[in-house]
Parts: C-alpha cells; sequence; structure tokens
C-alpha cells in the first residue's frame, strides 16, 4: 500500500502540502504598478484630448461659418438678387452677436425668408468681424460683397489657437489652414 504523500514530509508540517500551480491572480505589487502606470498614461492623455476637442469645436465652428457664407453667395447668384449673412440672437431675425449665431436670409433688403440658421457657438468661445466690426454682410448678385471681412474665432486658449476665416472684396470665402495664423501665413493679432 502507498503512503500518503503528508507523511513522507515529515517535519516539514502540513502547511507544505499547499499546491500553488492551481491559483491564479495577481499580488498586490502587480496591481499596484499597472495601476500606476495607468495613472501616468491618463495624466498624459487627458490634456491632450481636451486640446483636441477644443481644436475640433473652433474648426467645426468656423466651417459652420464657412458654409453659410458659400451658402449665401451661391444662392445671391442663383435669385439674382442680394442674400445676407448676419449675427442673429434667435435664429429667425438679424440681431445680436456673430458669437449668438447666425442667419443666411433673403432678400437682403428685409430678410423676410430664413434660408439657414447656425446657432450660438460653444460657451466661452468668441466670434467676431476684426476688420470693421460689422454684424452682417450681404452678397450681391454677382457674388460679391464689395468690402474685405475677417472673422476670428477664439476660445480660452487665446489667438495661439484661433481659427481665421476671410471673405474678400469679390466673394471668395477662405479659412485658413492652420490654427492661429491668417490666410497669410501670419499670426492672428489677438481676440476681441
Amino acid at each position: 500500500m502507498r503512503e500518503p504523500a503528508w507523511r513522507k514530509l515529515g517535519s516539514i508540517g502540513l502547511c507544505a502540502m499547499r499546491d500553488f500551480s492551481g491559483q491564479f491572480g495577481f499580488t498586490i505589487i502587480e496591481l499596484m504598478v499597472t495601476l500606476l502606470v495607468g495613472a501616468i498614461l491618463l495624466s498624459i492623455a487627458v490634456p491632450s484630448f481636451r486640446n483636441f476637442v477644443q481644436d475640433s469645436r473652433l474648426t467645426t465652428e468656423s466651417n459652420s461659418l464657412v458654409y453659410s457664407l458659400n451658402l449665401a453667395r451661391s444662392e445671391a447668384v442663383k435669385r439674382d438678387g442680394g442674400v445676407k449673412v448676419c449675427a442673429s440672437s434667435d435664429g429667425s431675425s438679424c440681431g445680436g452677436t456673430w458669437a449668438q449665431g447666425w442667419i443666411v436670409c433673403a432678400p437682403a433688403s428685409d430678410c423676410t425668408t430664413v434660408l439657414h440658421a447656425t446657432p450660438a457657438v460653444a460657451t466661452g468661445n468668441t466670434v467676431d468681424d476684426l476688420l470693421s466690426g460689422a454684424s452682417d454682410l450681404t452678397f450681391s448678385a454677382g457674388g460679391q460683397t464689395g468690402q474685405a471681412y475677417r472673422f476670428v474665432f477664439c476660445d480660452v486658449r487665446g489667438a495661439s489657437d484661433a481659427r481665421d476665416v476671410e471673405v474678400d472684396v469679390i466673394g471668395r470665402v477662405q479659412a485658413a489652414s492652420n490654427a492661429g495664423q491668417d490666410l497669410s501665413g501670419h499670426a492672428l493679432a489677438g481676440c476681441a
């Protein structure tokens, strides 16, 4: 007859019978190291993600204005009459600041038909026409504005991350491709 394994151990005692090969899991040291690595990665990722969100928000808002301006220009040519883009606080009539939103409306003389409305920019963001301070602009039947406009979209980070949208006298709408710069590549002077 075979002798049980625990009897062969003799003076080592019963605790030596435990078989650790079947246990699974992490030691406290492994768990703490994993949490430390995760915390370091989060401390690096969160500020970068916040900048990504802010950059995306400014780009989206400036692209919305580009869309509205291009819509107004094409509608002016199509209708063979003036179409206005103006700041609007209520989305149905002209009045307010650009940061409160804007509308595209026709005819330009009395804005009886709203063609497109854009809501307010995100809280803390600003948009202003830095060249003339105008609260509206009108595209003529030929798609021209007759004067230049420069809209700058800013957030709490200031001019270094601002977005620039420009309309020249012939009505061409362009957005600067680099944050903090105008179309010619010069640094934006500031946010209003």
